[in-house]
């Protein structure tokens, strides 16, 4: 077990990685189909303020900048060394990075240990004992390196520059990229996350301890191929997931997942039961998807915590309500809500008086889920019920569907779902409880209806609400969450 010097060393170490002042990319080219040309750009145009040196033999000029042929060519000092060079080439890499003062070295080379192939991984172990002795740190072998949007640092050009929450470290790249497409019209954004591959040196264990402390990171999510040491695994998981909510997508669960895992990042898969079984005894969050697991970090990042859970709920499962389905959602949503071990109580008694005061006619009718369609030209909104469920304490969260499909075969649908969604969005400003807003994706063919669901979830997520492509991605994800905060108050 690392002590808590060396524990804090590797911080520090991490720290300064994510705050380099100057960045190298060796094996720089002009060719605009290279990863040596892609990192240069990234760094440029992604707003990397400090000095960036392109390094390659046949010197020249790349967007601009002077290429230097060697790392002891530059003068200027070195902090941070990106490597799109082939493998063969890598141990006299490290011996200029040590020349140079390097602090850390960042392999996007590969074909290493995970090509199988037992001439590569016997380099991978020449390259550790290297590094290691020449006092530079590793992040790889086989990765895209860091994104933190604060300092200006990615490696693509389109990646989200808007700064977050959430703190990732992800053995893959590409899923880290995938993250930020699909997840940034949502909110899905970070503080700052790291792609580490192979993880021969820095790994998983050290990226969770750095962002269990970090400050710019209220949550912390992952995903996670394989581990190198199963014990200090859970203990770092624990010690994150006791700081923070912690989310975490296991890939290789399966003899097929792990064979292509192995082949990934030369990570060992291990045993799915296991692997579940240490999740939940470390308090972390467990999602199966890549969708669970970007519903589940948005719901982290603005969603409340259910304080009321925490003293004199009498129901031994959670109380869920929602507002503004029509009747068939209404009753798909009761069902999956009931099978996923949350309970949908009828209307409170409390919020059934209101109800009463505001529109008698509606007395004893509309119940739980709350049927839009009902609430029509009666005077009381589905908004003003909201605040009533929220302020009721026999529910513990709740669910807002601004249904926009139903507004948009209306005269003046695009004038509803803008007045929903400004009054959703004050509800949220105010509620005590977790609350989920359901807007479907802008997939319209009508140019006109895409622009206007592409507003309003712009607005709700700017207000910081949890949004959601689906009645059923909101439920499931609250059922998730609840199970956690139900564990953790256990």
């Amino acid at each position: 077990m690392a002590s808590q010097a060396e524990g804090s060393s590797v911080a520090a170490d991490i720290e300064a990685i994510f705050h380099p002042h100057s960045i190298a990319v060796v094996g720089a080219s002009a060719n605009p189909d290279t990863p040596g040309y892609d990192y240069v750009r990234s760094l440029q145009q992604f707003g990397y303020k400090e000095r960036i040196y392109p390094v390659n033999p046949k010197g020249g000029e790349i967007l601009g900048l002077p290429v230097f042929a060697s790392l002891r060519d530059v003068s200027g000092g070195i902090d941070y060394v990106i490597s799109c060079i082939p493998n063969a080439y890598i141990l006299d890499l490290v011996g200029d990075c040590a020349a140079a003062g390097v602090k850390a070295l960042q392999l996007f080379t590969g074909r290493f240990s995970e090509t199988g192939r037992a001439d590569d991984a016997a380099l991978e172990d020449r390259l550790r004992q290297t590094a290691s002795e020449a006092g530079v740190r590793l992040i790889g072998p086989n990765c895209m390196g860091l994104l933190y949007p604060a300092l200006g640092i990615s490696f693509r050009t389109d990646m989200s520059r808007k700064s977050g929450p959430i703190g990732f470290l992800s053995q893959s790249g590409n899923l880290l990229f995938e993250l930020t497409h699909f997840g940034e019209s949502r909110g899905l954004r970070f503080s700052k996350a790291i792609s580490y591959g192979n993880a021969l040196d820095l790994n998983e264990c050290d990226f969770l301890e750095y962002f269990a402390e970090d400050a710019e990171t209220r949550v912390i999510g992952a995903y996670i191929e394989g581990v190198r040491n199963g014990r200090a695994f859970i203990r770092a998981l624990r010690r994150a997931s006791s700081r923070k909510p912690t989310v975490v997508l296991k890939g290789g669960r399966t003899g097929a997942g792990g064979r292509t895992a192995v082949s990934h990042t030369a990570a060992l898969a291990g045993s799915a039961a296991v692997w579940d079984a240490a999740v939940r005894q470390s308090e972390a969050i467990g999602v199966d998807t890549v969708e669970e697991l970007v519903d589940a970090l948005i719901a982290c990042a603005y969603m409340k915590t259910p304080f009321g859970m925490h003293s004199g709920n009498r129901f031994s499962r959670p109380r869920l309500a929602m507002v503004g389905a029509g009747g068939g959602r209404s009753v798909l949503t009761a069902d999956l809500s009931e099978e996923l071990g949350l309970l949908v109580p009828p209307l409170p008694p409390d919020v059934e008086a209101k109800v009463a005061e505001k529109a008698p006619d509606l007395a004893g009718w509309i119940t739980n889920p709350v049927d839009q369609s009902i609430l029509a030209g009666s005077g009381l909104g589905g908004a003003q019920v909201l605040e009533w469920l929220d302020e009721s304490p026999d529910i513990d969260m709740v669910v807002g569907n601004i249904g926009e499909p139903w507004a948009f075969g209306r005269p003046n649908g695009e004038a509803i779902v803008r007045r929903v969604t400004e009054r959703f969005t004050g509800v949220a400003e105010k509620t005590k409880k977790p609350f989920a807003v359901v807007l479907g994706p802008s997939d319209y063919g009508d140019e006109e209806r895409w622009r206007v669901v592409s507003e309003a979830r712009d607005r709700l997520v700017e207000a910081g609400v949890a949004v959601f492509p689906s009645v059923e991605r909101a439920v499931r994800t609250l059922a998730r969450l609840a199970g956690h905060w139900s564990r953790r108050r256990a």
